[in-house]
């Protein structure tokens, strides 16, 4: 029969290869299906699908040719499919025009732009991988050099090209990822073909996505308003549709148009048309030839689908008008024209604020070195996080006077949404100065960082274990610095109660310890106002009141913490003990503040007035004695309901405790609460006042041989006895003056001894102390203590360059100018 033909050999190696090639793809496609079903993508593996595809973006207002601009973009777009649920996107042939005149139709001219070329060599440099598991959520492995505006557009198309899978539902609201991020997307099949749906809709409005943010612009510290950027993009109305056409056998797309409007409300007209931005996709489709490439390797870079936000392309031009800016601001001062300063400055504001953090960092000493006293203005008023960072290293750096450090601080800590970066800088600083307004700035910050990342980070877990190493030992440490502690872990209960619930334990072991003076306790108490009350924390609380041997104002502070969320036992208790109570200052607060609950229209006690009417069923308040020597509370409440909206209630409250040694107000506060429009109650602003030992100085002032009396003394004298005779008698009968006596004839000789002697008796007094605070909104902006008055009073007769220690003498005479320009004294 002869030897056997080569090609008959073949054939059986060839079936064989052929059926170990069928068996590897089914066992491909098995491991693929694992984490992505079949129908989870419109697009099948092995293919490449061919669009053209255009994007066109014009804004204006319609109607109106002259006064609209539009760009164009065309590419053709190729989509391979190496496996299920991983794509290889590639862009070629690109052009980018512009409009340069409208037809008597009013239709665009466009010709190409200048860099069409340089546009369309960027788009094409780079092939773009992407995968969606299990049809959902997508991933894209960008190469590492791929400029981010140009990720952008690519994203733009990807997204336009993601259908869902139909369901035998014919309209549904599903979640789609999107360049906004997810969005809710109203889903609807207009039309079918059999089983198979043909046409497709979807709609979305994009202000609803999660990615959807406005642009945030900086924001100055000192500005009275801020936040505002949410509340303004309201303003604008933003949708999305899109119609799809499908390959009624293959399902995959076959066209697609996507239509987006951005739209200005205020000059709109029934919310449809007038100023606005509308941006339309359009992709058809040319080809879908077969491949053979199965490899795809995802990069070490991973990306969501989500437009990312771009810098500017050329920094150093930007920061060479920075600079020049500042050089002309300084001019100002040899040209004297100081009308064109605040239009500078504002310029030098907002270009420090487009720049990098790289940016600033190189171009800083260049700025100090022009003007360093402007500069510092123009960092504060900046508001970004790449100025506050620069400005708090440099001031360390300089060894800046401490009050300027802690006035630039304070202000930085004001800036809304601050980034993890400022907060670090803001921690140094306050552990670095260890003083009020460093301290009070960090609980700003914390509170700020904490509303925008809500969960724990590194930052606010180290702020975090610092507080709490500054009250360790029962708050036996340094008064002064322990009491500030304290304050500023209240101003941020909230937020480092749910970092570390340990950081409460250890201020209700500072409240229940006699190591720490009343004042440390008192602070400890009010520490605790913005957590949570838990019922171990409300039962130290009870102790701490039912404990008769603790002062009066402590035990008082105790009682208005645990009466923000009692028990009905707890209330009885208290009830119960009023009337062998042996302290009448505690008693009588307590009844009248009961009283007002009682009386109080506010809307949200009137669950804690049906407690104190059950517990008071079987008691009696004790009759509340005179408002002159007692302490007392003091409310007035008001409650409205208006039509078709939820009642409202406004309060005024106040504290006033008397020192039971000598009747003389040793603490006093006031505060204004409103609750509407269905919100929780919010206190607008609380002012508190607390002080001892003004009795010595009292005396020295007013007592029967005080400065005033004896001033008055003095002047009826010089009046050569012209007073009425009935004063006459009042001033025999209180101050003991008398026409007999012999008086200094020299005025001013006499008024001088006066003061003198005033002088010598508080120095041998002991020295009052007072502080006093003010919260807004619930924050406490800070304390102060009488002695910054001494210290403000110096400060006043201070020269201002000094005070702002500048180290040249130049930049001392930039700063005053700056500072008589701005109009300060």
């Amino acid at each position: 029969m002869g030897p056997p033909r080569p090609a008959l050999l073949a054939l059986p190696a060839l079936l064989l290869l052929l059926l170990a090639g069928a068996r590897a793809e089914k066992e491909m496609l098995e491991n693929v299906s694992v984490v992505c079903p079949r129908d989870a993508t419109r697009f099948k593996h092995l293919r490449k699908y061919t669009y053209n595809y255009e994007a066109e973006s014009s804004s204006g207002v319609p109607g109106t040719a002259d006064s609209r601009s539009a760009t164009r973009i065309n590419c053709k777009v190729e989509l391979e499919v190496p496996q299920l649920c991983s794509f290889i996107l590639k862009t070629s042939q690109c052009t980018l025009k512009e409009v340069y005149g409208f037809n008597p139709e009013g239709r665009a001219l466009l010709k190409k732009t200048k860099n069409s070329e340089e546009f369309a060599a960027a788009m094409s440099r780079y092939e773009l991988k992407l995968t969606i598991p299990e049809g959902k959520q997508v991933f894209l492995y960008p190469e590492k050099d791929e400029p981010t505006h140009i990720l952008n557009i690519k994203r733009g198309i990807i997204s336009a090209l993601l259908v869902p899978p139909e369901t035998e539902e014919t309209e549904q609201v599903l979640f789609l990822d999107t360049v906004y991020g997810n969005c809710s997307t109203h889903f609807t099949v207009k039309t079918r073909k059999g089983n198979v749906a043909t046409e497709i809709s979807t709609e979305r409005d994009l202000g609803q996505c999660d990615r959807f943010k406005p642009i945030r612009t900086g924001t100055s510290p000192l500005a009275l308003i801020k936040g505002m950027t949410h509340p303004l993009s309201t303003l604008i109305s933003s949708s999305q549709s899109c119609q799809y056409t499908l390959d009624a056998k293959r399902k995959h797309v076959a066209e697609a148009i996507c239509k987006e409007q951005h739209l200005f409300l205020p000059f709109s007209y029934k919310n449809m048309y007038g100023m606005g931005v509308q941006v339309t996709q359009t992709l058809k489709l040319e080809d879908t030839p077969k491949i053979n490439s199965r490899f795809f390797g995802e990069g070490t870079k991973k990306v969501g689908l989500a437009f990312e936000s771009t810098k500017s392309t050329s920094p150093l031009k930007q920061a060479e008008a920075v600079l020049k800016t500042l050089q002309e601001l300084k001019k100002l001062t040899i040209s004297e024209q100081n009308i064109q300063r605040a239009n500078l400055f504002h310029k030098l504001v907002t270009e420090l604020r487009g720049l990098s953090d790289e940016a600033v960092t190189s171009l800083l000493p260049q700025l100090i070195e022009v003007s360093s006293p402007i500069t510092l203005q123009a960092l504060v008023q900046c508001g970004q996080p790449q100025c506050s960072t620069h400005i708090l290293q440099w001031l360390k750096r300089v060894h800046a006077n401490p009050l300027l450090i802690d006035v630039v601080t304070y202000l930085v800590a004001l800036i809304p949404e601050p980034s993890a970066q400022q907060l670090r800088e803001i921690f140094n600083m306050a552990r670095e100065q260890r003083s009020r307004a460093t301290l009070y700035a960090l609980s700003h910050a914390v509170n700020n960082y904490h509303k925008t990342n809500p969960t724990v980070t590194q930052e606010l877990l180290d702020i975090a274990n610092y507080l709490m190493e500054q009250i360790q030992d029962d708050c036996t440490g340094d008064e002064d610095y322990t009491y500030l502690i304290l304050r500023v872990i209240g101003n941020m209960g909230q937020t480092m109660e749910q970092l570390t619930p340990e950081l409460k334990s250890s201020i209700l072991k500072c409240v229940q310890s006699t190591k720490p003076s009343p004042m440390i306790q008192k602070a400890a108490i009010q520490a605790l106002r913005k957590m949570e009350p838990k019922d171990k924390d409300q039962e130290v609380l009870l102790q701490t009141f039912l404990d008769d041997a603790s002062p009066g104002d402590k035990r008082l502070a105790a009682y208005l913490m645990l009466m923000r969320s009692p028990s009905q036992a707890d209330i009885n208790k208290i009830v119960q003990l009023l009337p062998r109570e042996q302290n009448e200052q505690v008693k009588n607060f307590v009844a009248s503040h009961i009283a007002n609950i009682l009386n109080s229209e506010e809307l949200d006690i009137q669950d804690l007035k049906k407690l104190v009417k059950e517990a008071l069923k079987e008691s009696q308040l004790p009759t509340v004695m005179d408002f002159r020597k007692f302490s007392r509370n003091y409310q007035l409440s008001k409650s409205v309901s208006l039509p078709s909206l939820d009642p409202a209630s406004a309060k005024i409250e106040g504290n006033l405790i008397f020192d039971p040694n000598n009747y003389l107000p040793k603490e006093t506060m006031l505060k204004m609460t409103l609750t509407a429009f269905g919100f929780a109650s919010a206190d607008l602003f609380e002012i508190g006042l607390e002080g001892k030992g003004f009795e010595p100085t009292l005396e020295a002032l007013f007592g029967k041989q005080g400065f005033f009396p004896d001033s008055v003394n003095k002047a009826l004298y010089w009046v050569n006895g012209q007073v009425p005779d009935g004063v006459s008698k009042v001033l025999v009968d209180h101050f003991g003056y008398t026409k007999e006596d012999k008086r200094e004839q020299d005025m001013v000789n006499g008024m001088m001894f006066s003061v003198q002697k005033l002088i010598e008796d508080l120095k041998s007094k002991e020295v009052p102390e007072a502080r006093a605070y003010l919260r807004i909104l619930g924050e406490e902006l800070g304390f102060a203590k009488l002695h910054d008055l001494q210290f403000l009073g110096k400060l006043l007769l201070m020269d201002r360059p000094d005070v702002l220690m500048i180290t040249t003498a130049q930049d001392r005479k930039d700063a005053c100018t700056f500072f008589k320009d701005a109009g300060s004294p």
